[in-house]
């Protein structure tokens, strides 16, 4: 039998005993017992989370409402620049701040688009800032004006004020004229550790408005701020806490639901966090939010009753995965193992034969005899290949900081050794100079004769750079008729400068029984404090192009 085989028959064996016993305790034990009493708990626990959560919230709507018909806050509002009014208004207000939950409000007049904001730390000065339009964090006052929303409320973060609070937003109106909005906040913290984190360990609570916009969470990353400024695109919702598109459209379905009917309890069935969880919605009228508890159904299964089954399955997969162990280890991975070294040691250029037992699957005897095979002649070739590659490598690293034309260094390899040269005098001071060599005239040698006859030219020059410097430095075709000399000490730059100047006027050259006469031009430069390569290049060309413009004009 194959080892396919064997794997198929084995691993086949273990999976139905596994799924058998799975599915026979789990759904016809436990799953509609567990359903059945999920959906009567979440009924009973929506209904009391919901009046556990709406008693201090219609407590500051009411406040709220109350403090926005004051007659002196009205009086103010309709002629907020009137000094006697505000100081009124105030007056009224700081005695009615004790009545609200944190002893706080805010207020804001459309007239002077000014914000007054009053707590118990404050002391005599209420303005706190101008609101404006344009301003993202202002936009909510605004916002509610223009919606003509007698009562909102909106977690934001105050931005001036420094503080994130549950904000209860009331509209002061005189007869239809609205004048601003006041209200008071509670704060974020304390109303989630109140209201949402001492929930009851089977459920996570949500409140959303009714497009979906999370309000409260014991996740504060999750909550929507400022949901009445944002776009569609940036808000956070309830929705995508779900896993999949039904959930996601049986949840908006049953807000419609339980907005028509305030007073039941819609139980729906949704995918989230992986897991099928069963959704309570209540519509709140009094705030116009959805209260949301999702149960997780799985928490509720009574492990505890089925433990004599647990133990059977559990016993019985062990078992199973033993004896799969076993003989996967035997057929499969020792076999495996072995090959595996050695295909290592391959790697390090070693050959080890693997060891193989009796047990050993034939198609991995049938593979471990191919490869026996093929690394001794891969052992081979590989070596024969690394000398090769190391023989092109070399010769290309020489070619490619070599001019073709001259066998002199390229601009490539100058560079290298003038970083080696400014690095050992960085290191060690060890002084350099560097000369700049440039044939005149040399465009009529090519327009005369031919550039074959330039190419000539060149390489007379470049054999008789080579032989004024000998070991002494660097020579370099930099590019054209232009060539770079690196030289160590300032002594042995002078010499080899005074040797190209004596041989300025070279003997004629002879190219095919013309006569051709060079004369070069030669600019110097030595190493100095704080140089760089490229100003000290800069010199040289720069005394190059100096003695250049001296020999045209003498001449």
């Amino acid at each position: 039998m194959t080892i396919k085989s064997r794997f198929l028959l084995s691993t086949t064996f273990i999976l139905v005993l596994t799924c058998f016993f799975s599915w026979l305790s789990i759904r016809v034990l436990a799953e509609d017992i567990v359903v059945s009493w999920v959906e009567r708990y979440a009924e009973k626990q929506a209904r009391y989370d919901k009046v556990r959560t709406l008693l201090p919230l219609i407590q500051e709507i009411n406040l709220s409402k109350e403090f926005a018909e004051l007659e002196s806050l009205k009086a103010w509002a309709k002629q907020p620049n009137n000094d006697s009014l505000k100081q009124q208004a105030l007056l009224d207000t700081e005695t009615f701040r004790m009545r609200f939950a944190e002893k706080s409000y805010f207020i804001a007049l459309k007239g002077s688009e000014r914000y007054y904001y009053s707590d118990e730390a404050t002391s005599g000065n209420f303005y706190r800032y101008t609101l404006e339009s344009t301003k993202e964090s202002d936009a909510w006052f605004y916002q509610i004006m223009e919606q003509n929303l007698d009562l909102h409320l909106n977690v934001n973060p105050d931005v001036e004020l420094g503080v994130i609070k549950l904000w209860t937003d009331v509209l002061i109106r005189q007869g239809d004229d609205v004048l601003g909005v006041v209200g008071t906040g509670l704060d974020l913290s304390d109303f989630l550790h109140q209201m949402v984190e001492k929930q009851d360990i089977y459920s996570a609570i949500v409140f959303t408005n009714y497009e979906g916009s999370i309000q409260l969470h014991q996740k504060e990353e999750l909550i929507n701020y400022s949901s009445i400024t944002k776009n569609a695109k940036g808000k956070k919702l309830v929705f995508q806490l779900l896993d999949d598109e039904e959930s996601k459209t049986r949840l908006k379905q049953s807000f419609e639901r339980a907005k028509d009917n305030p007073n039941q309890t819609e139980m729906i069935s949704v995918d989230k966090d992986g897991t099928r969880q069963l959704a309570s919605i209540i519509y709140i009228p009094e705030i116009d939010w959805f209260q949301v508890n999702f149960i997780d159904i799985n928490r509720f299964l009574p492990l505890s009753e089925f433990s004599g089954l647990f133990i059977v399955f559990f016993v019985s997969l062990v078992f199973a995965l033993i004896i799969f162990y076993i003989l996967l280890s035997l057929i499969v991975t020792r076999p495996l193992a072995e090959l595996d070294l050695s295909i290592r040691q391959l790697g390090k250029n070693h050959y080890r034969a693997p060891k193989l037992r009796y047990f050993a699957g034939t198609e991995i005897k049938r593979l471990v005899s191919h490869y026996q095979t093929m690394s001794t002649s891969l052992l081979e070739y590989q070596h024969e290949l690394e000398e090769k590659v190391k023989e092109r490598t070399a010769e290309l690293n020489r070619l490619s900081t070599l001019d073709p034309l001259t066998e002199l260094y390229n601009r490539r390899g100058f560079e290298i050794h003038m970083k080696e040269y400014l690095q050992s005098w960085q290191k060690d001071h060890e002084p350099f100079g560097l000369i700049n060599v440039d044939v005149n005239e040399f465009k009529l040698i090519n327009d005369r004769l031919g550039h074959a006859a330039g190419d000539f030219v060149l390489q007379k020059i470049a054999s008789h750079l080579l032989s004024v410097v000998d070991k002494k430095g660097v020579v370099a075709r930099w590019g054209g008729d232009e060539f770079l000399i690196l030289v160590r000490g300032k002594q042995e730059q002078d010499r080899i400068s005074k040797r190209l100047h004596d041989d300025k006027l070279l003997h004629g050259i002879d190219f095919n029984g013309d006569q051709i006469f060079l004369q070069f031009s030669i600019g110097n430069a030595f190493i100095q404090e704080n140089d760089t390569l490229e100003l000290l290049l800069n010199r040289a060309d720069k005394a190059m192009y100096e003695e250049k413009f001296h020999a045209k004009t003498s001449s």
